[in-house]
């Protein structure tokens, strides 16, 4: 795919098909050195010295390269600067020699002395004008015809102005740009312009009297593509750098006239504005830049003082504060590198001794003479290798513990019912979450024999909370079951179940209590009896309605033996719920519980089936009690009574053996 892109790119392919190729060759191109980069750092930045010394590369010597970069850039910019300033001083004192000579000349024209037409048309280098009344009447008859007014008021500046910008350039009848200068007083007036003709080009004279090599870009001269600049506020300019081939002789044979030869040149540029109409100053050319270049030694040449005593003075002083700056840089790397291989070794030496503590041996240790931070890290490391094998001891003490733990588990999954009852008109949906490894809680469906032929028998749904959580609760609770299921095989009536448990209760040496609610359902009839030993109520829902039945009674191992009875009868479509007190005391995450009301509420709603309700109240739990562990057991019986169901099989679900680790 990726060869099949370059060749896409090679190729004149349309302009969607070549912007993917680029795109998934910058992809895979990325990619590829995203993972050379990750290689390299993860070979060659392995060991924490070399890491440590790159840091320090990147720290201490790359800023100072850049620095570096940053000072010779910024000195190749000010010596760009510098030519422009070299330009517009030999600009502005060619101008002020014009100004000189057309003042000077001024002076017998206005008095009278002399006829226009017998003044010379030129002097020292400067074509002349002279003006009657706003009209020439003498001199080079490259002026204008009429005085050119304009050049006078953009001279109508005070002096710091002046000095601070370029004179217009001026085009003569020819095209060739030229500065000009106006001296006007009553009617008369004089001009003077650079003559090109016998001077030679504008740009050689500037060259001449600034050092810098001056060319006028302008009317349509281009050396390259050159760069269109945006500027602030409206506005643009085309840079045009300098030919690095045209012109280049007469450039270097300039820079050997000045004894100024270098391989190296500096270049910059400046704006002079438009190339103006003499006569009335209106622009006749786009804006003209100025391409300057020079020398280091000419750069210097202007730069630094003409006296040598003085620049030797200056560089001596320089190469002091350079040798004392790079005297602290050398004494701050040796410094960095003698940390660097402190550090790498102290690493190197807790990389060993934890890989001898990998292998198995406990009794490897470091020896610590440093009294900084990795010193501290080599005594935790000691301290550490020597606590170890007093963990392994615990570890394996522990684990034995767990084995127990895990029998026990069992042993209690096995209390609880795992097998589905398939009893006609009658669904079970149940629940059990221990909030320990082993639960207090218990509960239990029995199928008891039917008294006579054709009876469908009765269901004992019993449900007790043993105090307290571990391993005495849990062998508490299968103590709790052995003992019921004896006294229902040997028949005890169900108003002396209770009582018989308590008795059993009350022989543990260690004072417990249980509460406890058995109920015994006929199927056939729906007759419940209903027997309480402090249990939490019974909630029953018919029709839409929420019945709680609350039956008074003692805790079975607590004083009296008072335990609520209640007998009633089941309509077809009834839910009969039993739960345990972890419900009614889950709490959020401010510790307010969930409470009856809240039961009740989650009570609500429809019930066409066991689960639907088990479900209803284990999502409110859940959401009630986000974020927050259960303190107490959760155990949960549903029942529905639909004795007109032919047959159904009501399995006490599956919730229930993945709660208890089933």
């Amino acid at each position: 795919m990726l060869a099949l892109s370059i060749v896409t790119v090679s190729l004149d392919a349309p302009l969607v098909l070549d912007l993917l190729a680029w795109t998934l060759i910058t992809i895979v191109g990325g990619a590829a050195g995203w993972t050379l980069v990750v290689w390299l750092q993860r070979r060659l930045l392995w060991r924490v010295g070399r890491r440590l010394a790159f840091s320090y590369v990147l720290l201490g010597l790359l800023p100072f390269l850049l620095s570096l970069v940053l000072v010779i850039v910024a000195a190749y910019l000010l010596s760009g600067f510098f030519l422009g300033h070299l330009y517009r001083d030999a600009a502005i004192g060619l101008h002020e020699e014009l100004e000189a000579v057309s003042g000077f000349l001024l002076q017998p024209l206005e008095m009278g002395l002399l006829d226009p037409s017998a003044l010379p048309a030129a002097q020292g280098g400067a074509a002349l004008a002279y003006y009657q009344d706003g009209i020439r009447a003498g001199g080079d008859p490259r002026a204008p015809a009429t005085f050119p007014a304009w050049l006078e008021t953009d001279e109508a500046t005070d002096g710091q102005r002046r000095r601070s910008r370029v004179p217009p350039l001026v085009a003569l009848p020819d095209g060739s740009a030229t500065l000009a200068a106006v001296f006007r007083r009553g009617p008369s007036g004089v001009v003077a312009f650079y003559d090109p003709a016998a001077r030679g080009l504008l740009e050689r004279e500037l060259s001449r009297r600034s050092d810098v090599w001056t060319r006028l870009r302008g009317r349509g001269e281009t050396d390259g593509a050159g760069w269109t600049v945006q500027v602030f506020g409206g506005g643009q300019f085309v840079l045009q750098p300098l030919a690095r081939t045209q012109g280049s002789v007469e450039r270097e044979d300039f820079f050997e006239s000045l004894n100024a030869s270098s391989p190296f040149s500096i270049v910059g540029v400046e704006m002079a504005g438009p190339l103006n109409a003499f006569a009335d100053g209106a622009p006749v050319s786009a804006p003209v830049s100025v391409s300057l270049a020079a020398t280091q030694p000419i750069v210097f040449r202007h730069l630094f003082s003409a006296s040598s005593q003085v620049d030797t003075l200056g560089w001596f002083f320089f190469g002091i504060a350079t040798f004392m700056l790079f005297d602290v840089f050398v004494a701050a790397t040796i410094m960095a590198m003698f940390m660097i291989l402190g550090l790498s070794r102290a690493v190197n030496r807790l990389s060993a001794a934890t890989g001898a503590v990998q292998a198995g041996d406990f009794s490897a240790r470091i020896p610590v003479r440093r009294k900084d931070q990795l010193g501290a890290l080599q005594r935790s490391f000691n301290e550490m290798a020597a606590g170890l094998e007093r963990l392994i001891a615990e570890r394996t003490a522990r684990r034995a513990l767990e084995q127990e733990l895990e029998f026990a588990r069992e042993v209690q999954k096995n209390l609880i019912p795992g097998q589905g009852l398939q009893v006609e008109g009658v669904e079970f949906a149940t629940f059990f979450e221990p909030s320990a490894a082993i639960g207090g809680d218990y509960f239990d469906i029995l199928e008891l024999p039917g008294e006579w032929e054709g009876d469908r028998g009765r269901l004992g749904v019993v449900i007790a909370d043993v105090a307290g959580h571990g391993l005495s609760a849990g062998l508490r609770m299968a103590m709790l079951k052995a003992g019921l299921l004896t006294l229902v095989e040997e028949g005890k009536p169900a108003r002396q179940l209770l009582p018989a448990l308590d008795g059993l209760v009350r022989k543990e040496s260690d004072r417990v209590f249980v509460t406890a609610s058995l109920s015994l359902i006929d199927v056939s009839t729906g007759v419940v009896e209903m027997t309480n030993a402090g249990h939490p109520p019974a909630y029953l829902l018919r029709n839409g309605e929420i019945e709680e039945i609350l039956l008074s009674g003692s805790p079975l191992g607590a004083l009296g033996a008072d335990y609520g009875f209640r007998r009633f009868e089941l309509r077809p479509g009834d839910v009969m719920v039993w739960l345990s007190d972890g419900f009614i005391e889950a709490a959020d995450a401010d510790g307010e519980v969930f409470g009856y009301e809240r039961t009740i509420d989650s009570l609500k709603g429809s019930a066409d089936s066991a689960m639907e309700v088990r479900d209803r109240i284990l999502g409110d739990i859940r959401r009630y009690t986000e974020g927050v562990g259960a303190e107490d057991d959760l155990t949960l019986v549903v029942m529905r009574y639909q004795p007109e169901a032919a047959t159904s099989e009501t399995p006490v679900d599956q919730e229930l053996l993945r709660a208890a680790g089933g």
